[in-house]
């Protein structure tokens, strides 16, 4: 299985769709206390709606495979997705539960802790023989996926079906999923072609304490390409036979709501694209560093041309500049090239 293509095809990317409420808070209160935020904010949100966005501004024709209520907040988030080009004709609206909500508290270092619920997210339906899937060349998964019965079983037949078909698979662990349901996580891992984890995560799922060790644990259990995120200190990939810290970019951090999710885009579109794993992820972090240098996430998520910016002011050291060199000049011709989308999103050529 070959994860490295010239373009990428159509993409499927299964997980929540939330609505975020941001709000700026001095810090977090104990308990009993009140607390009050100058302002509210509105967002799409979601881990897998957030990727979503992130890889239709890249220009990758994406679907959205997730479920949301049958209520006003699924119309607001459902109508931000379309407009930013992604593809919610498989987005499942169900009378079992709300559109998940999340009430997103963002402190002034940019940390954020998030208070709500997964909602419909929790009870996305398996579709078998979905005509759909044939156009499909890759699947990206949430861990989150992993956590209820029925997303866990709607994620298996997704992976299983894209593998059949020779198409590449991802998987970003994320934090509860690595707690809650490690040993799942890591069979899983072996299946993924690509797999995401922070520190953290990979520290609860392999059982081990340094970043080295949570690395090798991983390989040795058979996850084939690692991305494993270091946050502000960049990442760690494995490249030409020994571990590789790729430097991080120095933004001043507003809300790292979404952070994350733009990396794993902006990795998975080099990758599809066949860029090299280091090109890969010095834009991943670029991608990352400019997400969380502004407000929110969803329509929020950062364009080609803000990361490009960011990537052609940094300074990374003699060693990185042929890299960083490199980068540029695919994502401006990658400018260059593309075309505004129909719908009016962001394509690369926009964003």
């Amino acid at each position: 299985m070959n994860p490295h293509k010239s373009r990428p095809g159509r993409v499927v990317v299964l997980g929540d769709i939330t609505l975020d409420i941001l709000a700026p808070i001095q810090a977090l209160p104990n308990a009993g206390e009140d607390c009050l935020s100058p302002r509210l904010e509105l967002h799409c949100g979601g881990v897998a709606a957030n990727c979503a966005v992130s890889l239709a501004r890249w220009g990758v024709p994406v679907r959205l495979l997730g479920a949301v209520g049958h209520d006003g907040f699924a119309d607001i988030v459902l109508r931000i997705l379309r407009t930013q080009g992604v593809d919610v004709s498989q987005v499942q609206r169900t009378k079992k539960a709300l559109t998940g909500i999340m009430y997103i508290a963002v402190t002034p270092d940019g940390e954020r802790t998030f208070f709500g619920s997964r909602g419909a997210g929790e009870v996305v339906q398996p579709r078998k023989e979905a005509v759909w899937l044939r156009s499909v060349r890759a699947a990206h998964f949430a861990g989150y996926n992993f956590l209820s019965p029925s997303t866990a079983k709607t994620a298996e037949y997704l992976l299983n079906s894209i593998r059949k078909v020779g198409g590449t698979t991802s998987l970003d662990v994320g934090s509860a999923p690595s707690l809650e349901v490690p040993g799942k996580i890591l069979q899983v891992s072996r299946k993924v072609d690509i797999l995401f984890v922070s520190v953290d995560e990979a520290r609860a799922i392999t059982g081990t304490r340094t970043e080295q060790a949570a690395f090798d644990a991983l390989r040795r259990a058979g996850a084939r390409e690692v991305v494993l995120k270091l946050g502000e200190r960049g990442c760690l990939i494995f490249e030409s036979g020994k571990l590789r810290q790729i430097p991080a970019f120095s933004v001043s951090v507003i809300d790292t709501t979404g952070a994350g999710d733009a990396f794993v885009a902006a990795y998975l579109q080099a990758r599809w694209r066949g860029w090299s794993v280091m090109e890969a992820a010095l834009v991943a972090n670029a991608a990352g560093a400019a997400a969380a240098s502004v407000v929110g996430a969803g329509e929020r998520m950062p364009r080609v041309r803000d990361i490009l910016r960011l990537i052609r002011r940094a300074r990374l050291g003699q060693d990185w500049d042929p890299i960083r060199q490199q980068v540029v000049m695919r994502l401006s011709r990658e400018l260059r090239e593309s075309r505004p989308n129909s719908r009016g999103g962001s394509s690369a050529s926009q964003a």
